[in-house]
């Protein structure tokens, strides 16, 4: 298992569990107060790339044009970056189980991004219960 002190700029992110190390280390014990989207874009190799942008003051339910601007935004960044990934985070209040909302908001990033050619590598929840992957079930 990987722990955030593993975390390291130049080693891929193979599994995941260093995927969540990662997110765990961003998140870093916060109680969140408002929601927060985190991206992490990754190479080819699943490596971090040197940027790490939180979005604050997201809507419980997703936006359109805010979900296309951001798979705007990822593609214009990464569009010299072949075989880029994306690690998204919602971090926001609440219980630590799924809402509709938390689904909602991982279907529509999940679909931009598709619509882009990007993949998602994970895409976690957390609140100030800790870190955890949101699956789609």
């Amino acid at each position: 298992m990987t722990s955030s002190s593993d975390i390291n700029p130049d080693q891929p992110l193979l599994d995941d569990a260093a995927l969540l190390a990662l997110a765990t280390f961003l998140h870093d014990g916060v109680r969140p107060r408002r929601r927060t989207l985190w991206f992490v874009m990754l190479d080819r190799e699943r490596r971090p790339l040197p940027v790490v942008v939180p979005v604050d003051h997201v809507p419980d339910e997703p936006e359109p044009l805010l979900v296309r601007n951001l798979g705007r935004a990822w593609h214009e960044i990464l569009q010299d970056e072949p075989g880029a990934s994306l690690l998204l985070m919602l971090e926001r209040p609440g219980p630590a189980a799924g809402s509709f909302d938390d689904l909602a908001w991982r279907a529509a990033l999940q679909a931009v991004a598709a619509g882009h050619g990007l993949t998602l590598a994970a895409f976690f929840l957390a609140t100030a219960d800790g870190v955890a992957p949101l699956g789609p079930d």
